[in-house]
């Protein structure tokens, strides 16, 4: 449903944009995240038909982004950051205004309106002025209105920033509801919020890509533990994929002579302190020359914070 390919965007000799690669299919939620500055809003942007890219090519269901904008904009959904909305506007009368510049039919605008109303939640403030809504119910609002010429594609551009924590629950709940029968992506620099929604995560840094994956291959940020070995490192190995309480393991590259082990589920219950005592004293008495036992934390942070170090490394620092 989304193709980017090589996409680049100048303002002057200024590079944004270095080259992305990526693609979101149908039925996914993605979460694109990266720090502020990264990029993030100006891809969304482009993706929108709202901007025009430097180089490469941007599609939305097999629609260029450039030279189809008019289809672009009829199967897409966008929310900025900024949603524009007509506070003097009652709710009801804003979303009908909106369906009427996004072209739905007459005969089909009121079905419309009630639809979006009713799966955003705004039913019960539909007569009420926008201005005078709290913020998350405008943020609701705005939803409706991308919402109420049924799109296939949704772009959602940092859609909890600055919302209470129940907002927050809330807006989560919706877009995950919301996603069943399209395609999502949304950015933002809040790790929780892409853990909590998304279904793929695509980390952009300084205009470049610095990692994807699944949520479901990120994991769910248990611990690994690294052992560090004065010597029989592949004795200790051995050891480690013997026991039936090993998930993984593996070299760690970060440091010498050090394994990095995955522990089955049932070990980090209540027993976790008295299991891991367990193993330190098996290492030591098999005399595997145990120097050192630290957690390592996996998961989306890790892969994060990991994946932005390594690429300001490779790039030496410059934007």
């Amino acid at each position: 449903m989304i193709e980017v390919k090589d996409l680049v965007k100048l303002y002057g000799e200024r590079k944004v944009l270095h080259g992305l690669n990526f693609s979101v299919g149908v039925g996914r939620v993605c979460g694109f995240l990266g720090p502020n500055g990264a990029g993030k809003s100006t891809t969304m942007d482009i993706l929108a038909g709202l901007l025009g890219p430097s180089d490469g090519t941007a599609k939305i269901c097999g629609f260029d982004v450039v030279t189809q904008t008019r289809e672009v904009k009829e199967v897409v959904g966008y929310l900025p950051d900024n949603p524009p909305l007509y506070k003097e506007m009652r709710v009801s009368d804003f979303v009908h205004f909106v369906a009427k510049l996004r072209g739905v039919p007459s005969v089909q605008r009121k079905s419309a309106v009630d639809r979006v109303l009713n799966d955003c939640d705004v039913t019960d403030v539909a007569d009420r002025l926008v201005g005078n809504l709290s913020k998350g119910y405008r943020q609701r609002v705005a939803l409706c209105s991308a919402l109420v010429h049924q799109p296939k594609v949704l772009i959602l551009d940092e859609p909890t920033e600055g919302l209470d924590p129940n907002q927050i629950v809330h807006i989560r709940e919706l877009i995950r509801k919301l996603a069943k029968d399209r395609t999502v992506i949304l950015s933002s620099h809040i790790l929780s919020e892409v853990q909590a929604t998304c279904d793929d995560v695509i980390i952009i840094n300084q205009g470049q890509i610095a990692a994807e994956s699944t949520l479901e291959d990120v994991g769910t940020g248990k611990p690994s533990i690294v052992f560090s070995f004065a010597d029989k490192l592949d004795s200790a190995m051995t050891w480690f994929k013997e026991k039936t309480f090993v998930s993984k393991v593996e070299l760690y590259s970060d440091k010498p002579n050090s394994v990095l082990v995955n522990f089955k589920d049932d070990f980090y219950g209540d027993a976790r302190t008295a299991n891991m005592v367990q193993v330190n004293s098996q290492l030591v008495q098999q005399g595997y020359g145990l120097t050192s036992v630290y957690e390592h934390r996996t998961g989306l942070e890790s892969l994060f914070f990991n994946a932005i170090k390594s690429q300001t490394m490779n790039l030496g620092g410059q934007a």
